[in-house]
């Protein structure tokens, strides 16, 4: 018998919860249903109770009043309470049926997989003994340095049927696959430029995206984990789920208003106790303030594009973005001298996807293998695996550059970018570290990691397009379940979300903009140039007058963008590994 943990029993109660509750939920909304349509408006409006007449008991003048028959009433409340109760109903058909069929989940690693059998055949080596458990399936090989990779591709199909198989990035996401993030022109990272990974999953947390200890999985844009609605309120369900709250709260505001009205006209009856229509009262001034409540909160979220995870930190966070620069922007970036900007290049080596993994926990053979030895590039150069190490070498980290060491390794860096080439078995990384770490001839990417100041949020693209972007486009899709969130839709090869002017600020304040309109040589705007005052005011007032046709702009650097990646992307036949 199999013993669970206290932190595991707590997380499989919350989700044996979240299977009754909503079953509880619409007893609920069915014994209110009777009680109104039963006791309210038939019982007491189209049949009205009658008043005593024994005269020998009390006379004419002090008999009750003689309700009359209120059939018009009847009807109209009946016909608004049903309407609102076939909306609310088909709302919250749609949530359940979104949280459990497209949850939001983030696939799981190949090394989740490997872990998870490692681990059933250790339990079936301790209960017998003297079996001898065979693991040579599952381990690495202990004299290369790219055993991790070799199995992702012996399995290369079966991985991608579970991706498949599974509803997340791979299922509902339009096939986008966790790894393939640098395959994006901006993407979420840390301190050192490499995407957050999750140690449980064992595979990297696209943007936005956390892990939910209830279940065990990273889910995309998770907002919070309900019992109310069975499940994780993610970026699939959030939509819905404001559309239930909302019609939910005007279902029992309706309830509380009809029931509470006529409750007070009964109380005029003698001897009248109804515990029916003290519990409908009860109820529907409960989940009226309850759903109110988060149909408020969830809406604020929407209006300004966070979440309720996001928003314990909104006003403080800092987000760390890789921004893409092509390639000609980097030829100007080396060429004007600058060393300034932290970069990172991707596809990373073979070796140090190894090394990832041994740091969060994945027990595989060889761990005194030299690849310990092996020490991640950034930019080009050796660079502390720590961030919090890099972070102590600069106390500046917008001024803080993995390449600004010195200034004959600059002048190296500088040549073996001019030089670079791309990935060879034989060499796990190239002179540079910055081309490909694909012996199939990846072409490699050079990203720039950039910061927001606290409270930044780089996917704010203003309070109705923030609510269009989760509620759909068209009014109808506000208020009734028609059409799926535009959030769920990935396929923009810019990033996964669509991004906000603070980036495209933060790059011009970087110098990287890719914008044909205006190039200044690779010097971040704002930047002073003693040698040209008056120029750069010029420049800098001509460029203000540009910003009023900013849309237009944006849309042709978006264009670029779309037909650069097509170009880059069509002699890849596959990804990372």
């Amino acid at each position: 018998m199999k013993v669970m943990r206290p932190g595991e029993a707590n997380k499989r109660g919350n989700v044996v919860t979240a299977r009754i509750v909503p079953a509880l939920l619409l007893g609920i909304i069915g014994y209110s249903s009777w009680v109104v349509t039963k006791h309210v408006c038939i019982d007491y409006l189209l049949h009205p109770p009658r008043a005593s007449t024994s005269a020998a008991e009390t006379s004419i003048t002090d008999l009750p009043p003689v309700h009359h028959r209120q059939t018009g009433a009847a009807i109209a409340i009946l016909i608004i309470f049903y309407l609102l109760l076939l909306i609310t109903l088909t709302c919250f058909g749609r949530l359940l049926y979104t949280i459990v069929t497209d949850p939001g989940f983030v696939p799981r690693g190949p090394q989740w997989y490997i872990e998870k059998e490692r681990k059933k055949q250790n339990r079936a080596s301790a209960q017998h003994s003297t079996a001898r458990h065979k693991e040579e399936a599952f381990e690495y090989g202990a004299t290369t340095t790219e055993g991790y990779t070799p199995r992702l591709r012996r399995h290369g199909d079966n991985r991608h049927r579970e991706y498949d198989a599974e509803k997340g990035v791979g299922g509902g996401g339009g096939g986008y696959l966790p790894e393939e993030f640098w395959h994006k022109d901006v993407f979420v990272c840390g301190w050192d430029g490499r995407p957050p990974f999750c140690s449980t999953c064992y595979n990297y947390k696209p943007d936005r995206a956390h892990h939910c200890r209830e279940l065990g999985r990273c889910v995309l844009k998770m907002d919070h984990f309900c019992p109310w609605v069975g499940g994780i309120v993610s970026e699939t369900s959030f939509k819905f789920f404001i559309q239930f709250t909302f019609w939910a709260a005007l279902f029992c505001l309706d309830t509380l208003v009809v029931v509470a009205y006529y409750f007070a006209q009964r109380r005029r009856d003698e001897n009248f106790i109804n515990v029916h229509w003290i519990l409908v009262l009860a109820f529907a001034a409960l989940f009226f303030v309850f759903s109110a409540g988060m149909c408020g909160s969830s809406l604020q979220f929407a209006f300004v594009n966070s979440s309720t995870i996001e928003n314990l930190s909104r006003r403080t966070k800092v987000w760390y973005l890789a921004v893409y620069i092509p390639e000609r922007v980097l030829d100007r970036y080396y060429s004007s001298g600058r060393t300034d900007l932290r970069l990172i290049s991707y596809p990373r080596p073979p070796s140090e996807q190894f090394q990832i993994l041994q740091q969060h926990g994945a027990k595989v053979d060889g761990d005194d293998h030299s690849q310990q030895d092996v020490v991640p590039e950034v930019g080009g150069l050796p660079t502390s695996n720590n961030s919090d190490e890099g972070r102590q070498q600069s106390s500046d980290p917008h001024q803080a550059s993995v390449e600004n060491t010195a200034p004959s390794a600059v002048a190296a860096t500088r040549h073996q970018y001019h030089a670079r080439d791309r990935y060879s078995p034989s060499s796990p990384q190239s002179p540079t570290g910055n081309t490909s770490a694909d012996p199939r001839g990846v072409k490699g990417r050079t990203f720039a990691i950039l910061e927001t100041k606290p409270g930044e949020n780089p996917w704010d693209i203003g309070p109705f397009n923030n609510f269009r972007e989760v509620m759909g486009y068209f009014w109808l899709d506000w208020f009734f379940p028609l059409h799926r969130s535009p959030l769920v839709d990935h396929g923009d090869p810019t990033s996964m979300y669509k991004l906000g002017p603070l980036v495209e600020k933060m790059k011009r304040e970087a110098g990287i903009d890719d914008d044909d309109d205006g190039e200044d040589n690779g010097r971040p705007h704002g930047q002073h140039d003693p040698t040209s005052g008056q120029a750069q005011v010029n420049t800098t007032n001509n460029k203000v007058e540009e910003r009023g046709s900013g849309r237009k702009r944006q849309q042709r650097r978006h264009h670029r963008r779309r037909r650069r990646r097509r170009s880059e992307t069509e002699p890849e036949t596959s990804k990372i590994p």
